[in-house]
């Protein structure tokens, strides 16, 4: 996605680089485009794909899970990076996605500044909106860097987030419980 970046942008890039790396360092070449470089990396990581959302007609009514699908964010409340699995699940009504569909949107939905809540909510939403299904399901489990490297420095702690809808919901359904057997190797 490399574009043309403006350069008031890389001038402000290349000014807080000079408060962040030590002046007996800047004339390393290691550091020469680092500016255009950290620009664009932020541009790849917030940019979300484009893609188109696939269903087909279906008389399908049982569960559908695509697990675990690796994704990775970052924090909006410190530009780190969060990363983790994604657990997507819905039932299907009359229509059923390309599974690909599922990896993809939370894929895109993952580009950007998000909180966990927020996109878990987001990744939930949006398949309910195409999906228009009984019910839907996303649990994503993250490491927050800003909690490994900053703060508190609590290596390997995991948050986990989970919106359920429709029958999800109905414990008379067990759907939840199936859901969780699931995507905890059966457990």
């Amino acid at each position: 996605m490399n574009k043309e970046l403006p350069e008031g942008l890389v001038s402000a890039m290349e000014v807080l680089l000079d408060h962040i790396i030590p002046e007996q360092e800047r004339d390393s070449e290691h550091y020469t485009g680092t500016p255009k470089r950290f620009i664009q990396m932020l541009l790849d990581m917030t940019t979300p794909e484009e893609f188109n959302f696939t269903t087909f007609p279906s008389t399908h009514d049982e569960m559908i899970v695509v697990s675990p699908i690796p994704f990775y964010s970052l924090c909006a409340h410190h530009i780190v990076p969060f990363f983790g699995e994604a657990h997507v699940a819905y039932i299907p009504q009359d229509k059923i996605a390309g599974l690909s569909k599922l990896a993809r949107t939370v894929k895109s939905f993952s580009k950007g500044l998000w909180t966990q809540e927020d996109l878990t909510f987001a990744v939930a939403e949006h398949l309910e909106e195409q999906l228009d299904p009984v019910g839907v399901a996303v649990v994503m489990r993250a490491e927050h860097l800003c909690m490994t490297m900053r703060g508190v420095q609590s290596p390997g702690s995991k948050t986990t987030t989970s919106i359920m809808r429709g029958a999800f919901l109905n414990p008379k359904k067990k759907a939840r419980d199936e859901f969780f057997r699931l995507i905890n190797g059966g457990k």
